[in-house]
Parts: structure tokens; C-alpha cells; sequence
């Protein structure tokens, strides 16, 4: 398609856009928060938390109904500009080229069920692109709360009764891992430090399968408001990060943090770089306090529930056993800093790259890292899974936007910041598209640029 064609469809787009009947004004309204809502609700919803663990899919069918039915409700308060067909079109296509591609055993994963979601983000103005987010991180703070609760509890030594549950095999890849759960808060059993008062110090789960969601997700959010550490929501998250003793979380708030300072001269914010950089450098060095508790009691007390596999048939009813910590549990179970780029990831890079042709280009299969590599995340594993076509397909969609801020002279410093965070992100949480991070990425650049200038909504 020439410019000029391109133009025209554009155009006529627009067109057919203002000739479509239009709602009354507060029903507009109302649909564009629906939409608003039903992007962050989908964007909560990717980042698997555990009471929907087993629903994943009929919510993501309603959210993205709830989405299609908003944004037909509110289509001319859609932007439709040349650049913004052409990216929602790219990210369309990427999705269908990703689910075309077949898996180790057979099948497909339908990442087309993506596509409403993402054109219609791609299509907000830039005002309720960051109400949106501002929906998200809302409910994703709310989310860290109960969890930051129970873990200075625990980390008190005062009493607790958990439960034992295990994720669905859909959603991990590795052996079954078994959490402690109390309502509201899941906690990995082998992520775990005894301390000299008694207490517990876990790695800050919240309502997510492993503390480096909350670390990373915490981390972007910050990143994507300029480090607003006096509100509420960045209060939350930044607590909620250093209480999951992520090293991506500290890696990010370090360095986004020190040059935030200078950018803004914010000098105060050196202070909390430091703090966010400390619990990471603790979990790296494989910190571990002496305690004299030989049994490694600790003051929870689990009611064994069917899925214990101490679970005694004739003992269904409020049976209780003290909880002793593992022998093997660590605040951070390896001593790698670079814990995705371990063995078996490597060995299955090294057998794509001498591949033929058609696998560098295509892929090994869609789940290839998944099935030989367990969940050591990385960067390498799109070109593993969809090779170097999906690996160059995906930097476009998002250096896109970047490279039009560039060409109209409107990137900023702050924004090459954010940007510079994103990719840091992307080494060891490559899968970039999911929902909450394609909103983070496209809210983020449009938060930290607003701030230095304020643009029309149909830009």
C-alpha cells in the first residue's frame, strides 16, 4: 500500500467514522470507561493471579467482549490517524502470524484472541490511555496490599493458618510447586528466611505465582509515572517491591531512580534508589540469618486440605500441623545472578542456532522454551519459539512509537528513560505483549512525555 492509498483508507476511515450513529454523549461517556475498565481488568487478568488460576480463559473471552462492545459504544472518541492503523495493523498481524505456529506436540496458541484488545489500546487518545493505566495500577496496588499486610505479620512472628494449593499444570512448566495460602495471599514454601524473633521472611508473592512479577510489574509502574514515590499507588508499589527481594525490581528502581534524579534534579530520590537496591543485592548474595532453630519451625500452621499429600483421608476435618520451613528454602534458591541464562535455555539456543534456515527464520515450535527449557525466561526464547521473523516483528511494533516520538523531535529524556527501563525488562520477561505489559509500555511513554508537554488528544 503506497502513501498515498494509505492516506485515502485513512481518510475514508475517518469518514465513516463521523457517519456512524453516535450514542448520547453520557452513554459515550460511559462506554469509554467500560473500555478503560475492561483493559485494565484484562491487563490484571495476564498477570495470573491465583484466585483465577483455571478461569483464565472465560475472563479473558468477557473482557475482551466487554472491549469490543465499549468500543463500539465510544468509536468516535477512537483516534484514527496513518501511524496508528499502521501499528494496530503490525500488532494484529503479529498476533496472527504467532498463532499459526505450532507447538512441540501439535496445536496452536490462540494469541489472535489478542487482537481487539490491543487495537483498541493502540487506538485510545492519549488521555484515556493513561486513565486506563491509571485503572490498572489501582487495582494492581490494591492487589500488593493484603499481601504486604500478611508478610509483616509473618515477618513479626505472629500466628497464621494457610492452606496448601498448587497451580494448574496449564501455568507452569516446571515440577508442581506448592504454595501456602491465606485468603488473599499466596507464598512460595522454598522462597522463605527464618528470623532471630521467630518471624518469617517470605519473598512477597501477593496474589501472583512468583515474587518477579510483583518486582517487575512494581518496578514498570513506577518507571511509567516518573517514579511518583508521593502517591499512593508508587508508595505501594515501591514498598511492595523491596518486600519481594526482586533483583529485577532493584536492577530497574536503582537506575531509573539515580537517573530521575538528575534528570529532575530530585536529588532526595539517590536515597531511595539505594533502599530499592538493597533487598535485590541481599537475594543475590544469597543472604541467610543464623538462627538457633534446629526443627526451622516457623508460626504458621496449615490446615491440611485434599491437595496436601500428607493428607490423611480419616483426618479430613480441621487437622492442623505446624509448619517447618524446607531445608532447601532460600530467600533466593539460585546463586547465579543471572539465573535466565541457566543450562537448558542455553543448550536450546545453541541447538536453534545451528539449525537450518527455516527454523532460524520461524522457530524451533511456539512452546519450545516452555517444553525443553522449564521457566528459565529469557530474551532468547522468542527467537526460539518464533525466530528471527517474530524476534523482528515484535522490535518493530515497539520501536515504532519511539522512532515517531524521535522524528517529531518530541523524545524526551525522561521518555529515553522509560524506554531504556522497558528493554532492561524485556531480557528476563520477554513476552512483551501480554496485556498488562503492552499497556504499561504504550501508558508509560505517553505519561512521561505529557508531563514535559501537553498535546491534543487526536495527535
Amino acid at each position: 500500500m503506497t502513501l498515498e492509498a494509505l492516506a485515502g483508507f485513512t481518510d475514508g476511515l475517518r469518514t465513516w467514522q463521523e457517519r456512524v450513529p453516535a450514542p448520547p454523549a453520557i452513554a459515550q461517556r460511559w462506554c469509554m470507561l467500560g473500555l478503560q475498565g475492561g483493559i485494565a481488568m484484562m491487563g490484571i487478568v495476564s498477570l495470573h493471579p491465583y484466585f483465577l488460576w483455571g478461569y483464565q480463559k472465560p475472563l479473558y473471552a468477557a473482557a475482551t467482549l466487554m472491549i469490543a462492545a465499549c468500543a463500539a459504544g465510544c468509536l468516535r472518541k477512537l483516534v484514527v490517524t496513518r501511524e496508528r492503523i499502521l501499528l494496530s495493523a503490525a500488532a494484529a498481524l503479529f498476533l496472527l502470524y504467532l498463532s499459526v505456529l505450532p507447538k512441540v506436540h501439535g496445536g496452536v496458541t490462540r494469541w489472535f484472541f489478542l487482537i481487539p484488545f490491543t487495537v483498541a489500546l493502540v487506538h485510545l487518545s492519549r488521555e484515556d490511555l493513561s486513565a486506563a493505566f491509571d485503572k490498572f495500577q489501582v487495582l494492581f496496588a490494591a492487589s500488593l496490599l493484603p499481601g504486604m499486610i500478611v508478610w509483616v505479620w509473618l515477618v513479626l512472628g505472629l500466628p497464621l493458618q494457610v492452606e496448601w494449593i498448587f497451580p494448574p499444570s496449564d501455568l507452569v512448566q516446571r515440577e508442581q510447586t506448592p504454595y501456602f495460602m491465606f485468603p488473599g495471599v499466596v507464598f512460595l514454601p522454598a522462597n522463605a528466611m527464618l528470623l532471630p524473633n521467630g518471624g518469617t521472611m517470605f519473598r512477597l508473592c501477593a496474589v501472583y505465582d512468583e515474587p518477579g512479577t510483583v518486582g517487575t510489574i512494581a518496578a514498570l509502574c513506577l518507571a511509567a509515572t516518573r517514579f511518583r514515590l508521593s502517591d499512593l499507588r508508587g508508595a505501594i508499589c515501591f514498598l511492595a517491591g523491596v518486600m519481594s527481594f526482586s533483583i529485577a525490581f532493584a536492577a530497574l528502581v536503582f537506575v531509573g531512580l539515580a537517573a530521575t534524579a538528575v534528570i529532575s534534579r530530585r536529588f532526595s530520590l539517590l536515597l531511595f534508589a539505594v533502599i530499592g537496591a538493597l533487598p535485590g543485592l541481599a537475594s543475590a548474595t544469597g543472604l541467610e540469618l543464623k538462627v538457633d532453630n534446629p526443627r526451622r519451625s516457623t508460626s504458621l500452621k496449615m490446615k491440611l486440605t485434599p491437595s496436601h499429600p500428607y493428607f490423611q483421608e480419616e483426618k479430613r476435618v480441621d487437622f492442623r500441623e505446624r509448619v517447618e520451613l524446607f531445608e532447601h528454602a532460600r530467600i533466593r534458591q539460585t546463586h547465579a545472578l543471572d539465573n535466565r541464562a541457566l543450562p537448558s535455555m542455553q543448550r536450546l539456543f545453541g541447538e536453534y542456532l545451528r539449525a537450518g534456515p527455516g527454523t532460524l527464520l520461524f522457530g524451533i515450535a511456539s512452546n519450545a522454551s516452555s517444553v525443553h527449557a522449564g521457566d528459565s525466561a529469557s530474551w532468547r526464547q522468542i527467537l526460539i519459539n518464533y525466530g528471527a521473523v517474530g524476534f523482528a516483528w515484535l522490535f518493530v511494533i515497539f520501536a515504532a512509537p519511539v522512532a515517531w516520538l524521535w522524528h517529531t523531535r518530541q523524545l524526551k529524556a525522561a521518555a529515553a528513560l522509560f524506554c531504556l527501563l522497558f528493554l532492561m525488562s524485556f531480557y528476563q520477561r520477554p513476552v512483551i505483549w501480554l496485556p498488562a505489559q503492552i499497556l504499561i509500555y504504550f501508558a508509560g511513554l505517553f505519561y512521561v512525555h505529557r508531563l514535559k508537554r501537553h498535546l491534543p488528544a487526536s495527535s
